[in-house]
């Protein structure tokens, strides 16, 4: 990925004095999903108050980071501000025995939690605050052992992406996910999928007779 170049921080809206303050702004959130944070000092003499706010943008979809510090004088906000810009490139690509590496510390837990909780409704029910929340539990757990913790859920984006396929035809792409080595606490997000389930039952002895083989079926669709 080639240098970001210094976004235009439109510093004449005044956008860093709202609370919250209007960020990100256009001209970042023009480069695709993200989410950001944000925090304020302040130092206060005789005269004056002078404010600074720091806040950090990051891309869910590269993991790019932008941060940018701004400081102004409350009384005169316009004629005393200074920005800085500093830029950090997405990860470098993880090897397959990185990622393997990061299976065996992660995959199990994150199954595991999931599983710990079938039957039970998570947050407002949506399969995104499952994950979130077991990432977020998890993430606590391995601070609390000084281990290295899972990245938090960017936007709709939970880790290293290992897999992207779109199906040109139903039943096309069969298979695929055991090719590419999708693994136990991998996490799979479907924008558009069809299911098509079989289900069978042995033959049963009814009367004195064998039964016939009970087939049954079920379909559904999931579109977010």
């Amino acid at each position: 990925m080639a240098q970001q170049n210094d976004f235009d921080l439109a510093l004449n809206t005044k956008w860093f004095t709202k609370e919250p303050p209007a960020f990100p702004l256009p001209s970042m959130k023009a480069l695709g999903p993200c989410t950001s944070t944000y925090n304020w000092f302040w130092e206060q003499d005789f005269a004056d108050t002078t404010k600074t706010l720091i806040c950090a943008v990051r891309w869910t979809d590269t993991k790019a980071i932008t941060k940018v510090r701004v400081t102004w004088k409350r009384s005169d906000p316009s004629g005393t501000i200074t920005a800085q810009q500093k830029h950090y490139p997405p990860p470098a690509p993880l090897s397959e025995e990185e990622l393997y590496k990061v299976h065996q510390l992660y995959g199990a837990n994150i199954a595991g939690w999931a599983e710990a909780v079938v039957g039970t409704t998570v947050g407002d029910g949506e399969c995104w605050t499952l994950i979130h929340r077991a990432l977020l539990d998890l993430a606590e757990t391995y601070r609390q052992y000084g281990q290295e913790a899972p990245l938090i859920s960017q936007g709709r984006s939970h880790g290293y992406p290992i897999l992207t396929l779109t199906a040109p035809t139903a039943g096309s792409n069969s298979g695929l996910l055991q090719i590419a080595d999708v693994r136990r606490g991998d996490i799979l997000e479907m924008k558009s999928a069809h299911f098509h389930m079989i289900t069978e039952e042995a033959p049963k002895k009814v009367e004195g007779q064998w039964g016939k083989w009970q087939k049954g079926a079920g379909e559904k669709n999931i579109r977010l």
